[in-house]
C-alpha cells in the first residue's frame, strides 16, 4: 500500500508533478556535460557567438529551451508504471510508446537515491538493475519515498510468494529471529571515512572532471598575459624554475588529495550496511542520499581492493560483483556495491558475512579456528613467471629503442627506453610478488596487482567457463594459465602447476554441474 492510500497493484502510477522539473533539469545537465566543454575546448563557442551575434544566440537558446520543455512535458505525460503481480511494467516514450517488463526474480540490485534538490519535495529516484545490464534497466525519477519503499518491499516479497524463504526464492530455511530481522553489519566513522578518501582513487576522478576546463583556462591566461607578466610570483618562478616546478606539482597533488577526501565525504557520509532477510542494504550520502539493496543470490564475487596509498595506510574497500559487466569507459561507481573505509580485519569479517560458510572453510584449510585471514593468499605462482615477464619487458624496451635509432627519432626517447630497461627487473618482481591464490573449501581467492592489490574471492560454482592455456615454455616446465569466466567478469590465475590447474578446473565444472550446490545464506554477523 502506497503512502497516499493507493495499492501499487491496483492501477497505473505516474511520476509526481515535480518529476517534470527533474526530467528537464537532468536532460539539460546531460546536454551541457556532453557539449559545452567540447565547444569551449575547441574554441568553436566564441567563434560562433562572434559570427551570429548574441541576440541571435539568445533567441536560438530560448527556442531550444521551449522545445526541450515541450518534449519533457510529453515524455512526463506518457510515462507510467505499475506492478502486475511479480512483474514491474513501465511504459514510456515520446513518438512511440515503449513497454518494459521486469520480473521480480530478475532484479539483482535496487537503488533509491535522493539528491539535495529533491529533498524539499519529498521525492526520490528509484532504479533497478538486472543481470547482464550495464546501466539501470528501470529509472523512476521523481516518486515519493514511501512509494519507492513500497515498490522495493513488494518486489522483494514477490520473488517467491507464499511460503518462500527469507530471500523470497522459495528455498532455504529461515534463520531464527523472525520475518523482519535487521542485522547491522558495518558503520563508518569520520576517521575511517577520511582515510578512505586519502587511500581511494577519487583524486583521479577529480582530475578527469577538471580536464575539460583546463584548455579554456589556459586560453584565458594567455589572453591576459600582459597583466600576469607583472606579477611578482611569476618573476620568482622564472628565476627559480628548479624550485617552483616541484612546488607546483606538490600543490597540485595536495589539491587532488583534498578533493578526493571531499568526494569520499560527499559519497559515503553516514554509511551504514545491514542485512535484511537475504539482502544486503547500504545507505549513505551527504548531499545525495543513496540506498542500495543487493540480493545475496545474485552475488558473484567479493573483491578486496587496496590502492597504493591504501597499502601504506592499511586501508582498502570491498566491491561486491554481480551479474553483468560495466559500461566501457564509464563511471560505474554509483552502481557498484562498495563497502568503504575498511582495514584488513574488517574486510575479512565482512567477507565472511557475504559468504557465510567461508569461516569454517578457512579454519578447515588452516587447521585453526582462530585463523580467519580469508583475504590473504598463501600460495604464489611459479618463479618462472617473473623471468618471463622480465624478458617481455626488456625485449619490448629494446625493440622500441632500436626503432628509434633506425628511424632517427629524438634522443629523449632513447633515455625513456633506457629508464624502461632499468625498471624492468623491479616491475617484473613486483608483478610476481602480487600474484597469489588460495583454496578454501569451495572458494577460490586470486590476488593480483603491481603496487596496489586487488583480491577476488568467489565460489567455484559461479564459474561459467574454464580455459587452460599453455605456451611452449609453460608446457616444458609443466605449467598452465587458468582462465575462469564469471558472470561478473574474467579472472586469471597464471603460471601454476598443470596438475593444480586441472584440479581447480575439474572442481569448478563438477560444482557447476552438481545439483547439490550450497546456497548463499547470510549468516549472523552481528
Amino acid at each position: 500500500m502506497a503512502a497516499d492510500g493507493r495499492n501499487i497493484d491496483s492501477g497505473w502510477l505516474r511520476l509526481s508533478p515535480i518529476g517534470l522539473v527533474i526530467l528537464f533539469v537532468r536532460g539539460g545537465g546531460r546536454f551541457l556535460r556532453e557539449n559545452v566543454p567540447l565547444l569551449l575546448g575547441a574554441g568553436a563557442g566564441a567563434a560562433f557567438v562572434e559570427q551570429i551575434g548574441p541576440r541571435e544566440l539568445a533567441l536560438a537558446a530560448a527556442a531550444g529551451i521551449l522545445l526541450a520543455m515541450l518534449v519533457t512535458l510529453v515524455y512526463h505525460r506518457r510515462f507510467r508504471f505499475r506492478l502486475e503481480g511479480d512483474v514491474l511494467v513501465v511504459q514510456k516514450g515520446v513518438v512511440e510508446r515503449k513497454e518494459l517488463r521486469i520480473s521480480a526474480g530478475r532484479v539483482q540490485q535496487i537503488i533509491v537515491e535522493q539528491p539535495l534538490y529533491m529533498r524539499p519535495f519529498g521525492v526520490v529516484r528509484f532504479s533497478l538493475d538486472t543481470p547482464g545490464g550495464v546501466v539501470a534497466e528501470v529509472d523512476l525519477p521523481g516518486i515519493s519515498r514511501h512509494l519507492a519503499e513500497d515498490l522495493r518491499v513488494s518486489l522483494n516479497a514477490a520473488r517467491g510468494g507464499p511460503g518462500a524463504g527469507r530471500d523470497g526464492d522459495g528455498t532455504g530455511d529461515m534463520p531464527a529471529g523472525g520475518e523482519g530481522d535487521v542485522v547491522p553489519l558495518y558503520a563508518i566513522g569520520p576517521v575511517a571515512l577520511t582515510l578512505h578518501g586519502l587511500a581511494s582513487n577519487h583524486a583521479y576522478v577529480a582530475a578527469v572532471v577538471a580536464a575539460p576546463f583546463l584548455q579554456p583556462l589556459e586560453r584565458l591566461l594567455l589572453r591576459n598575459g600582459h597583466g600576469l607578466a607583472e606579477q611578482r610570483w611569476l618573476e620568482t618562478a622564472r628565476d627559480w624554475p628548479w624550485l617552483m616546478i616541484p612546488a607546483s606539482m606538490l600543490v597540485l597533488v595536495v589539491l587532488l588529495v583534498l578533493l578526493s577526501v571531499v568526494f569520499a565525504w560527499l559519497r559515503y557520509y553516514g554509511y551504514r550496511l545491514q542485512r535484511e532477510r537475504r539482502r544486503f542494504i547500504q545507505r549513505s550520502g551527504l548531499l545525495t542520499w543513496r540506498e542500495q539493496a543487493l540480493a545475496s543470490s545474485k552475488l558473484q564475487a567479493v573483491e578486496w581492493v587496496e590502492p597504493v596509498v591504501g597499502r601504506l595506510l592499511g586501508r582498502g574497500y570491498l566491491v561486491c560483483r554481480q551479474y553483468g559487466g560495466h559500461a566501457p569507459g564509464g563511471d560505474d561507481s554509483g552502481h557498484r556495491f562498495v563497502v568503504p573505509g575498511l582495514d584488513r580485519s574488517g574486510g575479512d569479517r565482512l567477507s565472511q558475512c557475504f559468504w557465510p560458510d567461508l569461516t569454517s572453510a578457512s579454519a578447515h584449510e588452516s587447521g585453526s579456528e582462530q585463523d580467519n585471514a580469508v583475504l590473504l593468499a598463501d600460495r604464489r605462482v611459479s618463479r618462472l613467471y617473473r623471468r618471463a615477464m622480465l624478458v617481455r619487458l626488456e625485449v619490448a624496451a629494446g625493440l622500441a629503442m632500436l626503432l628509434v635509432l633506425v628511424a632517427g627519432g629524438p634522443a629523449w626517447l632513447l633515455v625513456v627506453g633506457g629508464v624502461a630497461l632499468f625498471l624492468a627487473p623491479p616491475i617484473a618482481h613486483l608483478r610476481w610478488r602480487a600474484l597469489g591464490w588460495k583454496r578454501s573449501g569451495r572458494y577460490l581467492l586470486v590476488c593480483r596487482g603491481l603496487l596496489g592489490r586487488r583480491t577476488s574471492l568467489f565460489p567455484l560454482e559461479n564459474v561459467q567457463a574454464v580455459t587452460l592455456r599453455e605456451s611452449w615454455f609453460q608446457r616444458r616446465h609443466g605449467l598452465s594459465t587458468l582462465h575462469l569466466q564469471l558472470a561478473s567478469g574474467p579472472v586469471s590465475l597464471p603460471w601454476i602447476e598443470r596438475a593444480t590447474a586441472l584440479e581447480i578446473a575439474d572442481e569448478a565444472l563438477f560444482r557447476v554441474e552438481s545439483n547439490a550446490v550450497p546456497r548463499n545464506v547470510p549468516g549472523n554477523c552481528s
